[in-house]
């Protein structure tokens, strides 16, 4: 079916080279230059920032096994509000996503659910090595180094096994369990017979847990030249490991809560931030905004992962870990840029052309001819509070509640498709 001619007029279209005052003109689902403009809607953008649209490149839709937390539907209606037209999806689902059987339901489970486009990780078990290599189209292998929602962890010869094999991309989320357990014993010791802290997670998943997983991934990639991309670093001590490894191509993402919420934030979030891994102190935040600015820190991802307010109000070891992140996405690192915290070119390498240069994300990323038109129109200077019941997801809080952000997008095109 032949989709709508629409022609993007008087706004600014952003790359990360620069800001030019120019029509933006879409036909048939693509991004099209010099061509006759005759009967193309025409959608006034004057005063607007046109961006590509964002690709965030770690999510947790919790479908199958827990869309009571959220589901594609949810999900993507939050992405797309965000100016999020693409997403990479996490394995750790019930069942978890380690064969090509699964794999492929689960593709069959989204379509016709979802309102952006998506890829799809395999997980690794460190058994299932000959399912990867069947695996067709995927957005990589992710692997847990320790083991967080889902209980996923595989230990050191597996690893290696899959380093040595493997020729795609490989994303591990890197603490070591071996750490994460002692400081478990010892700490949650002190808590005896009362009620837990919740800052204590970010002693139990100390900065050396982090540190020592990120060597070992690292030391790995090295030896073997396997595609490395670590998720979520959170610590200065991680990043320094990653810079040292930059020339044997290990690249990193950086979510938004560790850019924003330090351990000092427990005081009001209590176990809603118990997050793996978790926020850390306010100089490794600093650490982590220095590493992103440059260049040791490859891209922003939100690693979006929902639960239900009933679940992260319960105590401390019952709580599961991860906060959501979609909704905000934009609106936060739009007012970055009002901050002048970062430049608008800036926030599109971060959240759009690095995320698809890495993940070989072909057409999308860039507002280039022929390119797909995945597209969101911003205005700076609209200001609004984070609230509940303007949220999309459906665990229906955010970590950002009552905070004021200015900048927000104000519409979002997926595939030519208001």
């Amino acid at each position: 079916m032949k989709k709508e001619k629409i022609l993007l007029k008087n706004g600014s279209v952003v790359s990360g080279e620069g800001t030019f005052e120019r029509d933006l003109l879409i036909e048939n689902g693509k991004i099209v230059e010099g061509v006759e403009v005759k009967g193309a809607k025409v959608i006034d953008c004057a005063g607007k920032l046109i961006l590509p649209g964002l690709i965030d490149v770690h999510v947790h839709f919790r479908e199958p096994g827990a869309s009571y937390k959220e589901d594609w539907t949810t999900g993507s209606s939050a992405a797309v509000a965000s100016g999020v037209t693409t997403v990479c999806d996490m394995p750790n689902n019930t069942p978890p996503t380690t064969t090509v059987e699964n794999l492929e339901k689960k593709r069959a489970l989204i379509k016709g659910k979802t309102y952006c486009n998506y890829g799809l990780y395999i997980g690794y078990d460190g058994k299932n090595l000959a399912e990867i290599k069947k695996a067709k189209n995927i957005a990589g292998v992710k692997v847990y180094v320790a083991n967080s929602t889902g209980n996923m962890g595989v230990d050191n010869e597996a690893l290696e096994k899959l380093f040595k094999e493997f020729d795609g991309r490989i994303v591990t989320h890197a603490e070591d369990e071996g750490i994460i357990e002692k400081n478990s014993k010892e700490f949650l010791a002190e808590f005896e017979g009362r009620e837990i802290d919740p800052a204590v997670h970010s002693k139990i998943r100390s900065v050396e847990a982090a540190e020592s997983a990120v060597k070992m991934v690292c030391g790995l990639a090295k030896e073997s030249k396997a595609k490395l991309h670590v998720a979520h670093v959170s610590c200065d001590a991680e990043v320094e490991v990653i810079a040292k490894h930059k020339e044997f191509g290990v690249t990193c993402e950086v979510a938004p809560h560790h850019l924003l919420l330090s351990d000092d934030d427990y005081s009001v979030w209590k176990n809603f931030i118990k997050v793996n891994p978790p926020v850390r102190s306010r100089l490794d935040v600093f650490s982590m905004w220095k590493n992103l600015k440059f260049g040791v820190i490859d891209m922003i991802a939100t690693d979006h992962a929902p639960h239900t307010i009933e679940e992260k109000e319960q105590s401390y070891e019952k709580v599961p870990s991860g906060v959501p992140e979609l909704d905000t996405l934009l609106p936060i690192f739009l007012n970055t840029v009002n901050d002048e915290g970062m430049t608008i070119e800036e926030l599109v390498g971060y959240l759009c052309e690095k995320p698809a240069q890495i993940f070989g994300i072909k057409n999308k990323g860039y507002l280039k001819e022929g390119y797909d038109a995945d597209i969101v129109v911003v205005d700076m200077d609209l200001e609004k509070k984070v609230e509940r019941a303007n949220l999309c997801t459906k665990c229906g809080w955010s970590p950002y509640e009552g905070s004021n952000f200015k900048g927000w997008p104000v519409m979002t095109f997926v595939g030519g498709e208001l």
